[in-house]
């Protein structure tokens, strides 16, 4: 229940003009210093300073400082997720082969979130330690994995796996957690920037491609 109220008191957004500016001022101010500090290791002062609201506005805003960390979460996701969606679309919509669909998918979904990196890291290394916030991460998770999986099921007919579904499967996850290690996402913070970024979408791109289109032998 008390999951429940968290999420509803993050959703409870202000309509009116002053209310509006400051409820966002707030928001703001606590991803900038989410970003500066690589964490969620900052006070309600620090975002009543970062800000320019007071603590008293904060408070009435927000039941506490997880309540907050659940709307900035939110509020981030929902420009990964539209950010996220309209890339891999475009990814799919020119794709002339699996091959070539594979390559622009990981593409698109890498530069999405390296883009927004420097504010995911943090949230999800909070996700250890928030149900919440690991719950609306996993949401933003499986609509990326759902638009990926039905678009390389688009060429079904070039997967050579005898299950497409749970080759798709597997490439995704495979996918995802190389970038995520890459990029310091949950517990992998040490193996962060390890090798080269173009080298490493394209031997993701090579290698999910020769998965797909290749027969098993055993």
């Amino acid at each position: 229940m008390k999951q429940d109220i968290g999420l509803a008191t993050a959703l409870r957004a202000p309509v009116q003009g002053r209310s509006r500016a400051s409820y966002e001022r707030m928001l703001a101010a606590a991803e900038a210093l989410m970003v500066a500090q690589g964490s969620v290791d900052f006070t309600l002062q620090d975002v009543s300073r970062k800000g320019k609201v007071s603590i008293g506005s904060i408070y009435n805003r927000f039941e506490s400082k997880d309540a907050l960390l659940h709307a900035v979460q939110l509020r981030v996701l929902e420009r990964v997720d539209q950010q996220m969606m309209e890339q891999l679309g475009a990814a799919r919509n020119g794709a002339q082969n699996l091959q070539h669909l594979v390559v622009a998918l990981i593409n698109a979904m890498a530069e999405t979130l390296r883009e927004h990196g420097e504010v995911m890291r943090p949230l999800m290394q909070r996700a250890t330690d928030d149900p919440l916030v690991a719950a609306t991460g996993k949401a933003s998770y499986a609509r990326t994995a759902n638009a990926i999986k039905e678009s390389l099921l688009l060429f079904s007919a070039e997967i050579a796996q005898p299950d497409a579904m749970r080759a798709v499967d597997s490439a995704f996850r495979i996918i995802f957690a190389t970038i995520a290690r890459y990029l310091g996402f949950g517990s992998s913070t040490t193996a962060a920037w390890e090798g080269d970024w173009e080298v490493l979408k394209e031997d993701l791109a090579r290698m999910t491609s020769a998965f797909l289109t290749t027969k098993p032998v055993f």
